[in-house]
């Protein structure tokens, strides 16, 4: 499977998540998101995008990215998509699986 390419990704300026106030969501974060092709017939995993970001609140009020755009496999091999997230300074982990191959937005709900 391809690696995703996420440069025409994008997010909702108007559809953020959570109020700013509790960890990692404080005032300043810095949140960087990537997406990998999942194809669950076989348990297999393209090679993880290159990391979207580093993405913050304008307004500082908010978390949680309304992300737009996110990519599909051309190849039509994936089964599902698979969200990561990463903060400045910590581990990235999976957030989210979309199961199918052509939703292309996602709320990140800020867990």
């Amino acid at each position: 499977m391809p690696k995703p390419d996420v440069s025409k990704m994008g997010y909702n300026p108007a559809n953020f998540a959570y109020w700013i106030g509790e960890e990692p969501w404080v005032p300043g974060y810095s949140v960087y998101y990537a997406i990998s092709f999942y194809n669950a017939r076989t348990k297999v995993e393209s090679a993880r995008s290159d990391w979207w970001g580093p993405k913050s609140d304008p307004k500082k009020l908010y978390g949680g990215f309304g992300l737009i755009r996110i990519p599909t496999d051309p190849t039509g091999q994936a089964t599902a998509r698979r969200i990561w997230r990463k903060f400045t300074e910590q581990q990235e982990k999976v957030i989210h699986e979309i199961p199918d191959n052509v939703t292309t937005k996602y709320q990140d709900d800020v867990r």
